[in-house]
């Protein structure tokens, strides 16, 4: 084998430093041709997504949200005169009844004493209920308790109609049938409810709310009533003046036309209610999004942003009083304000 003289062994390191060379400096010129851009790079240059909204002048409401459980403006329960058997039975849950309707059949007839003191305890719960009635419309007796008078004055009523030998169970009020215990063929004991009518002329939705709550809430005031897209409107029928003893709370009642309301609301079902307890027209608004703990990010015509302090009154669900620190038409970042910085470029996209 024929040995490589010392020329070359120096051709072949040249030859090899020039490709070393050769090499370098293409890695060189890929990298000057396409640098890799940083993500901060790349925001200081297109600038950082947000979405913007224009302050606007308009109107703002409060609304505060319950929930309770729907009632009729009242409830009137026709009650077994005596122990005999049920005969007849004319009416369904469902069914719409008119005042004086017979709606049950049952016998029972007394001695002329008994129906005497029939009589007197039927005069003193009545004048029991006349002597409560303005209490509790004035908001200073509990809804029990204005139910307790009612039922003991049904059951007087009641041991009246039974001891004098009429034998028809009579509708006391108009409305829908919401309940029929009662059976054909059935023995109740004296009292018990044989048929329950809702009167739907008109829907209350009693509330408990803390005294809290209770304080922004007076008589008169616009509530609605469901979360759909079409809420029943109603109003606030009364507030107490005193809380509860016991539960500490607050009772309130929303009252709903039925005319409005037929076929959208049912005796307990349970209810969302909103009521509107402030509202200002006329004032600088921003959505809500766009108030964040520090202030609020604006943004420059020439897509710069500035954070700004604001002072901020009534606060809605969807939208925000803002009585210094923006203006109506200034644009305000509503979404994206987690990246920006006091003058940092954005790009708008929404």
């Amino acid at each position: 084998m024929k040995r490589m003289g010392t020329t070359g062994w120096v051709l072949t390191g040249l030859a090899l430093v020039i490709v070393l060379i050769f090499g370098v400096r293409l890695v060189q010129l890929s990298a000057e041709e396409d640098p890799a851009e940083t993500v901060d790079q790349i925001r200081e240059r297109e600038g950082i997504p947000v979405v913007v909204a224009e302050a606007e002048r308009g109107t703002l409401e409060v609304w505060r949200t319950f929930s309770g459980t729907v009632t009729g403006e009242r409830e009137s329960v026709l009650r077994a005169r005596s122990d005999d058997e049920v005969r007849e039975i004319r009416v369904r849950v469902g069914d719409r009844v008119r005042a004086g309707q017979m709606l049950v059949r049952q016998a029972g007839q007394g001695s002329d004493a008994r129906i005497r003191q029939a009589e007197a305890a039927l005069q003193q719960a009545e004048r029991q209920v006349e002597r409560l009635r303005p209490l509790w419309e004035a908001g200073a007796l509990s809804d029990q308790d204005w139910e307790d008078a009612n039922t003991r004055l049904e059951l007087a009523g009641a041991d009246r109609e039974a001891l004098s030998g009429t034998t028809d169970g009579i509708a006391p009020i108009a409305g829908l049938v919401s309940e029929v215990p009662a059976r054909v063929g059935m023995i109740p004991s004296q009292g018990d409810a044989l048929v329950r009518i809702v009167d739907d002329s008109a829907w209350r939705i009693p509330l408990r709310v803390s005294p809290d709550q209770a304080a922004e809430l007076q008589t008169g005031q616009a509530a609605r009533v469901g979360t759909g897209v079409d809420p029943v409107g109603g109003l606030v029928d009364r507030v107490t003046l005193q809380a509860d003893p016991r539960s500490r709370l607050v009772e309130v009642d929303v009252r709903v036309d039925g005319a409005g309301a037929a076929g959208r609301l049912r005796p307990g079902s349970f209810a969302t209610v909103q009521v509107l307890v402030d509202a200002r027209e006329g004032v600088v608004r921003i959505p809500r999004t766009a108030l964040r703990p520090e202030g609020v990010w604006v943004l420059s015509g020439d897509d710069v942003v500035q954070l700004r302090e604001v002072q901020v009154g009534l606060q809605g669900e969807e939208w925000v009083e803002i009585v210094g620190g923006v203006e109506v038409g200034d644009r305000v970042v509503t979404e994206g304000a987690r990246f920006l910085s006091d003058g940092a470029r954005a790009q708008v996209v929404g």
